[in-house]
């Protein structure tokens, strides 16, 4: 990086007066005076390294400016415009970022630690409009946004790779096409966030909230999910549509699981080619998918519990977030399947009288072919792998317990 300027450039007379005043009011000299530019037009100024800390610049704008290294910390920056600005390694540690426009900026080790970055309400032509704080198509690569309120802020289609959001209220956040590859979020809120197409490589989502986050498109096997609320996310398109036979046989199935087998009819798809199909969401619970062929099939967040799948062939199948409690997958070819987030436990068993037993009925892989199978944040207490071919499958932040046949853990 070049040399760094301590001086404005090409800044009107009087406000680099104001700036100049106000170093002498941050250092307690003797004519000094805080920083009031409210509205100020700054597009295209130089002002590299300047000490502007707890300044009040309040809808002021910093289009195509220059403030690298600048000192913005506890600064009151409420609805101001630096789209375009290059503000990399910029401290606005505490700063009020209320509807501030950081479209289109660079912000690379840029320190934002604590800084209030929730919508503002902007008066805009007379009229109060509610104005979110924009980092879209933003560089924000190693950038540090621990501890601060970010919440409906947008972030789409921004590069924020290596940047840490350590314990952030993301709160409904746009994340959209953003690229977060190796970012520290553990802690954060995501709930109700938008992710869609979002890069999480390597990212450190540890006890982060995704909780009715949209992650349509989003790959999360490289991700670190240790204790990742991921209750309700939505991960598929919701509405794909099943051929109607097989739309028919799940209602008539539904039936026959609410009435206790007394009206309906079990669903059997036995030796059946299913491949492709999405059977995301749906309540699949002791449906009969045995010898069937349900390559690249997709089950994200379906209820399995006692649902078999013995002889089936699972190539490439996703099963993410879904609960398959008692699931048997006997002697099926489950080679490069999904099962990321994946609930796999035991079902419990009760008498005939409806009482606890105390007693349950683990999920089965028994010489199943999980070759490259995907097991990453999986739940896999007590689960039965006999015999199963493990080579290549991933455990990593799954938890196991009381599993049997489980090869080199």
């Amino acid at each position: 990086m070049a040399p760094v300027l301590t001086r404005p450039v090409n800044v009107p007379f009087e406000t680099a007066k104001a700036i100049k005043a106000h170093e002498s009011y941050l250092s307690g000299r003797p004519n000094g005076r805080r920083l009031v530019l409210k509205g100020e037009n700054l597009n295209g100024k130089t002002l590299d390294g300047l000490k502007l800390q707890r300044s009040i610049m309040t809808g002021a704008t910093f289009s195509k400016a220059s403030a690298r290294l600048t000192d913005f910390s506890d600064a009151d920056l409420f609805g101001c415009d630096f789209a375009n600005a290059d503000l990399i390694s910029a401290n606005f540690e505490k700063a009020d970022l209320r509807g501030v426009n950081f479209a289109m900026a660079d912000l690379s080790g840029a320190i934002l630690r604590g800084a209030d970055m929730r919508p503002g309400q902007i008066m805009a032509w007379g009229q109060e409009e509610k104005r979110e704080t924009s980092f879209a198509d933003a560089t924000l690569d190693g950038a540090d946004f621990s501890g601060s309120d970010m919440t409906e802020a947008n972030l789409s289609v921004s590069s924020a790779k290596g940047a840490v959001f350590r314990d952030v209220m993301l709160h409904a956040v746009n994340l959209s096409g953003a690229n977060l590859s190796g970012a520290d979020l553990s802690g954060c809120n995501l709930k109700n966030a938008n992710l869609t197409g979002t890069n999480l490589d390597g990212a450190n989502l540890k006890g982060a909230n995704l909780a009715d986050a949209n992650l349509r498109n989003v790959d999360l096997s490289k991700a670190i999910l240790d204790n990742t609320n991921l209750m309700g996310a939505i991960h598929r398109d919701a509405e794909v549509s099943l051929p109607e036979e097989i739309e028919q046989a799940l209602r008539f199935h539904s039936t026959w699981i609410a009435s206790n087998g007394r009206l309906g009819m079990r669903a059997e798809f036995i030796g059946k080619d299913l491949s492709g199909l999405d059977f995301s969401s749906c309540d699949v619970r002791g449906v009969s998918f045995d010898e069937a062929n349900l390559n690249g099939s997709a089950f994200v967040r379906s209820e399995l519990f006692l649902t078999s799948f013995r002889k089936a062939t699972l190539e490439g199948a996703d099963f993410s977030l879904a609960r398959l409690a008692g699931t048997n997958f006997s002697e099926c070819v489950l080679t490069n399947a999904s099962f990321v987030g994946a609930r796999i436990e035991g079902a419990e068993i009760l008498d005939p009288k409806g009482r606890r037993t105390g007693k349950s009925l683990p999920a089965r892989f028994r010489s199943a072919d999980l070759r490259d199978a995907n097991f990453v944040g999986a739940i896999l207490d007590g689960v039965d792998l006999t015999g199963s071919e493990q080579a290549g499958s991933r455990l990593d932040q799954s938890t196991v317990k009381q599993a049997t046949g489980l090869v080199g853990r």
